[in-house]
C-alpha cells in the first residue's frame, strides 16, 4: 500500500512552497554552497510538511518556509561538518605509524620483550629498581641515588650492567639457532 500524502493543515504551505522555489533553493544554496544540496533541503522541507503539517494555521507562509529552509540548510551544513571532521580523522589514522608491520614482528617483538623481562628479573633487586625507575620513569640518578642511599657512581655502575645484561639477551644465542 503506497504511502498517503496528508496534505497541510495550514492553507498553501505547499502552494507558496512551490511558488517560492527558486527563491528558496537560492536561499540555501548561499548557505551550503552547493546547489544540489539546496535542492535537497527545499524537499526536504516539503516531505517534513506533508509528513508532519503544522499544528495551527500560519499567517505568513513565505516567512515560515524561510525560516523552514533556513533552519534546514543550517542543520545540514553542521552535519556535513561533522561528518568531513569524522572522515578526516578516520582517513588519518592511515597515515599513523603501526608499531609493528606485520604479525609476526609483533610476535618477535613480544619474545625479545620477554627476554629483557627475564634479564631484568636476574638482576639484584637494587640494580633492577635503578634501571627501571631512570629507564622507564625518567627518574634522574642523582635523585636516585639519594632514594636508595648510594652514590651517584654506583648508581651510574648498576644502569651500566643492567644495560649490559638487557643486550646479552637479546643477542643471538648459537646453541638455539643451532637446535
Amino acid at each position: 500500500m503506497p504511502a498517503q500524502i496528508v496534505e497541510p493543515r495550514a492553507p498553501g504551505l505547499l502552494e507558496a512552497l512551490l511558488a517560492e522555489r527558486t527563491l528558496l533553493v537560492g536561499m540555501a544554496q548561499k548557505i551550503l554552497k552547493c546547489r544540489l544540496k539546496a535542492e535537497d533541503v527545499v524537499q526536504d522541507v516539503a516531505v517534513k510538511l506533508c509528513q508532519d503539517p503544522p499544528k495551527r494555521a500560519i499567517q505568513r507562509p513565505g516567512s515560515y518556509l524561510r525560516r523552514m529552509v533556513r533552519n534546514h540548510a543550517i542543520d545540514s551544513l553542521r552535519r556535513s561538518v561533522g561528518e568531513s571532521a569524522q572522515m578526516a580523522a578516520t582517513a588519518d589514522m592511515d597515515a599513523l605509524a603501526s608499531p609493528c608491520a606485520c604479525p609476526q614482528d609483533r610476535i618477535a617483538t613480544c619474545q625479545e620483550l620477554c627476554l629483557v623481562a627475564r634479564a631484568l628479573q636476574a638482576l639484584p633487586s637494587r640494580t633492577r629498581q635503578a634501571f627501571v625507575a631512570h629507564r622507564l620513569g625518567g627518574e634522574p640518578q642523582n635523585a636516585i641515588a639519594a632514594r636508595l642511599q648510594v652514590s651517584p657512581t654506583l648508581v651510574n655502575f648498576m644502569m651500566r650492567d643492567a644495560t649490559a645484561s638487557c643486550r646479552k639477551a637479546l643477542e643471538p644465542d648459537e646453541s638455539r639457532s643451532a637446535a
